[in-house]
């Protein structure tokens, strides 16, 4: 028989806190202290901090979704989900060695989805059939399903949850966030909704105005809460994209601002809606909108898109200039909502890239080429490393930086750490 050496518990602890969330979930079954400790909330919490902080960890982990080709004759394209480790030291050859595994998401079947594998297939071709990537804290995914359905799913344990039924019935469209609210201690859905437009019998337009509601996880509910800050007497905010972006509490999205009623109908064809940032403050509770800097409301156009980055919230992307495209990161300021210019770079490549993803490092970002292929450009060395990822059609792609964690989705709280278990 096998004896094991008597560890004390404080190292013990500190040994279990740094290891994978699969290595945990087995564990479960060796003893059953671990499996109360592993469903613990500070645990939890400290496992969370301390296994993505650890000095070796030296990649970066992103998820990525794409369109491909289908296989079949029923569909024209399906949707594959792949973990993309990519590393973070400068020891690889950046165009035969990037260092970079890739591991396909499988879906499990009882969430709703018809799927071969990893290939989702998609019921049609009509606008919005798709699964999209609403956000991702402390590695849990919050998914909009082609079904309707909104799931949270934290695939490092296998653990899923469909969120029940909105308050708000029949709504036009919505915009959605997912993070956690650091005053309730719990993680957040934030939702909000329009009803669209109504023409009336002078020919006027109206919009009906937003509304919005929290979904909280501890309590498996929604919740409908104030608008006031989504309109001015004259205009209203509308978020043309998911709230992606969430940094210490608040949620920010890329929304516009739009008049409350046109006159005539037909007048509106020639409004042009101003483009802002809209966020949402989990701990005061309230909206907020920011104005973009001043040249994105001048001609030539800006297409850019909102991310964190180096603990900053950062618009990033291509300034289509008359005679040069240049690849731009612009940072909040963090007391005035203004803006800065932190890079302007013109980019030097062979073939024109197309579309940037995300920020992943100080220095790189993630783009799909102009032939549907992912790489990774480096804006000062102007290096471009292709990835090891094939088939991607010129579709529906998303990318998201996540973390590994053993935070469950059955509605226990993420607890706030005071006397932690690792010293």
């Amino acid at each position: 028989m096998t004896y094991f050496c008597n560890i004390p518990d404080e190292i013990g602890l500190e040994i279990l806190a740094r290891l994978p969330p699969k290595s945990l979930m087995r564990f479960k079954c060796v003893r059953k202290s671990w499996y109360v400790l592993f469903n613990n909330p500070h645990f939890v919490a400290e496992h969370l901090r301390l296994y993505n902080d650890q000095p070796s960890s030296s990649s970066t982990c992103i998820l990525f979704k794409r369109s491909v080709l289908s296989t079949t004759e029923f569909n024209n394209e399906e949707l594959v989900f792949s973990f993309l480790s990519l590393r973070n030291d400068k020891d690889s050859d950046v165009y035969h060695n990037p260092n970079c595994t890739v591991e396909d998401l499988h879906f499990p079947h009882s969430m709703g989805l018809k799927s071969r594998g990893q290939f989702i297939e998609l019921p049609g071709q009509e606008l919005g059939e798709s699964v999209s990537i609403v956000g991702h804290c402390d590695g849990i995914f919050c998914l909009y399903l082609y079904t309707g359905k909104l799931v949270l799913y934290n695939p490092a344990i296998k653990e899923f949850r469909v969120l029940p039924e909105s308050c708000f019935e029949d709504a036009f469209s919505c915009t959605l966030g997912f993070g956690y609210d650091p005053k309730r201690k719990d993680y957040i859905l934030i939702s909000i909704v329009s009803y669209g437009e109504e023409i009336l019998e002078d020919d006027r337009l109206i919009i009906h105005p937003p509304q919005a509601e929290i979904y909280t996880l501890s309590t498996n509910s929604w919740k409908k809460i104030g608008t006031d800050y989504l309109e001015t007497e004259n205009t209203y905010f509308w978020g043309n994209d998911n709230f992606s972006t969430y940094f210490e509490g608040v949620f920010y999205g890329l929304g516009y601002e739009e008049k409350k009623e046109f006159l005539p109908f037909y007048g509106r064809l020639e409004e042009e809606k101003r483009q802002l940032v809209i966020s949402y403050d989990a701990i005061n509770e309230v909206f907020h909108d920011i104005l973009l800097p001043d040249c994105f409301y001048e001609f030539p156009t800006h297409e850019f898109s909102l991310t964190v980055w180096n603990e900053s919230v950062a618009l990033f992307g291509f300034y289509h200039g008359e005679d040069e495209e240049p690849f731009e990161i612009w940072l909040m300021d963090e007391f005035d909502d203004g803006w800065t210019k932190h890079l302007s770079v013109v980019r030097k490549l062979d073939q024109e890239v197309d579309i940037p993803l995300i920020l992943w490092k100080r220095d790189e970002v993630l783009l799909v080429d102009i032939d549907g292929r992912l790489a990774s450009y480096n804006f000062n060395t102007e290096n471009l490393m292709y990835l090891p990822v094939h088939g991607v059609s010129r579709g529906d792609f998303q990318a998201v930086v996540c973390v590994d964690s053993i935070v469950s989705v059955n509605g226990d709280k993420r607890l706030e750490i005071k006397d932690s278990f690792v010293r």
